[in-house]
């Protein structure tokens, strides 16, 4: 038995709205709307395509294609995949009505069964081709120069002296290879180097829009895709449980002053992790255990950056 056999967005789509519902809050984390006033669908690899571009079975299908107004292209996919079974692998909805460790927790944390339900298929389905069948990516314009900004700071040994400028530890050149020229364009002076580092960062804090222009955040597709650590994939599936724990505010007062997560919140992602096989070591299916702790902690500043959801959209239309 299933919540509901098909989502169709038909006769059902307010039920089938509802069941989403924790999806659709978590979504607003993991993928951003897209910004008509400042997004340009080329740069999200979306492409204007002519009748006389493609075979008539291939433009038939385009436009039988479904467009569900008011339904985001991330619920869509999840519905698609959810419909077709392509989702779970090692569990389903009946182990997991009758495990009563979860459910307890569940219950504790005054959550709804079903909804949580497509919410842990959700969370399964993207980390998974997000860490571990992602697409690598090229560095965003804004990200190259953020790398180049900090690596120039983090290098400086003596500041901007008016007498004697800049001093590097590690010394750093910059070398410019221009195509059909036979000599590189080489900047080894520090002063000079530390300069264009600050024209950067001050240009940057002038422009409040560029973290939502486009252009600077575009990052190009490459034709591989390198899988992160399994304990980095376990942390990074635990963070979108217990980030979206962090939009439910009547867990967040459930929680002792002072702590960022409840005992119940890290226990339920244990048997999670447990549950949905990400891990099949027995010390997630321990209760009040310091594993998750431990993740949490060694993997705080973990960047999957460079990483292109191999199945879900990078924005919202």
């Amino acid at each position: 038995m299933k919540p509901i056999a098909k989502i169709e967005w038909r006769e059902n789509r307010a039920k089938e709205e509802q069941l989403l519902e924790y999806v659709s809050l978590l979504e607003q984390i993991y993928i951003p709307d897209f910004d008509y006033d400042y997004d340009d669908p080329r740069n999200y690899g979306f492409t204007s395509v002519r009748k006389s571009d493609v075979s008539p079975e291939e433009w038939e299908a385009m436009e039988n294609q479904p467009f569900i107004i008011g339904i985001s292209d991330v619920l869509q996919t999840l519905a698609k995949r959810y419909n077709e079974g392509a989702i779970t692998q090692y569990f389903n909805y009946d182990s997991y009505m009758k495990n009563e460790l979860i459910q307890n927790f569940i219950k504790d944390l005054e959550l709804d069964a079903d909804k949580f339900w497509f919410l842990i298929l959700f969370i399964y389905d993207y980390s998974w081709h997000y860490c571990m069948d992602g697409i690598d990516a090229e560095d965003s314009p804004y990200e190259q120069l953020m790398k180049f900004i900090t690596t120039v700071v983090e290098c400086v040994e003596r500041g901007d002296d008016p007498k004697q400028g800049v001093t590097f530890n590690p010394s750093i050149k910059l070398q410019l290879s221009i195509e059909g020229k036979k000599k590189d364009i080489i900047i080894d002076n520090p002063t000079a180097i530390h300069y264009i580092a600050g024209a950067c960062w001050e240009t940057i804090k002038k422009d409040d829009n560029i973290e939502r222009c486009s252009v600077m955040n575009h990052k190009e597709k490459l034709d591989t895709s390198t899988p992160i650590h399994d304990s980095a994939y376990i942390y990074y599936f635990a963070m979108m449980f217990l980030n979206f724990f962090n939009m439910q505010p009547a867990i967040v007062a459930k929680r002792r002053k002072g702590a960022n997560y409840s005992t119940k919140e890290k226990d339920l992602v244990c048997q999670l992790i447990a549950f949905t096989r990400i891990s099949t070591k027995d010390c997630w299916k321990k209760t009040d255990n310091e594993t998750l702790k431990s993740f949490l902690r060694q993997y705080k500043d973990l960047n999957v950056s460079r990483t292109i959801n191999s199945i879900y959209p990078s924005v919202r239309m």
